[in-house]
């Protein structure tokens, strides 16, 4: 294949997953919006049952584990595109070579702990007692 050719693919690869990734953001955001519900209803002295903690923090990390595997997706597009290009010589494969060698590229670790410390910060947001 030539170099457009695998540039092509890749970006419909990455749109594809880029229509699962605002999917996630989406759930994130109603993720965030039920945990903080809950948590007024908590600091408000309504009686909050288990199930409903039990049941939220499981939806929780579903969408965070479904949000963390469509960033990892992403990176292997990047990744197995970036070895097809390297492999025929294309400039383009060392330019994208440096991009997803990158600290914050997609799919690193930096972005698995990213994703973790939304899950946690949810999690916290729904078992933590009031404050005194």
């Amino acid at each position: 294949m030539s170099e457009y050719e695998l540039l092509n693919l890749m970006y419909m690869a990455f749109t594809q997953n880029a229509i699962y990734f605002v999917g996630m953001i989406f759930l994130t955001f109603i993720s965030f919006n039920l945990a903080n519900s809950l948590r007024a209803a908590i600091n408000r002295g309504d009686v909050v049952r288990n199930i409903a903690k039990i049941l939220l923090s499981t939806f929780v990390i579903f969408v965070g584990f479904f949000f963390l595997n469509t960033s990892l997706i992403g990176g292997g597009i990047l990744q197995s595109y970036t070895e097809q290009l390297i492999a025929i010589d294309a400039p383009s494969g060392m330019r994208l070579s440096a991009i997803a060698s990158a600290p914050g590229a997609i799919g690193s670790p930096l972005q698995v702990i990213f994703h973790i410390f939304i899950v946690i910060f949810q999690l916290v947001m729904i078992w933590f007692p009031k404050p005194k």
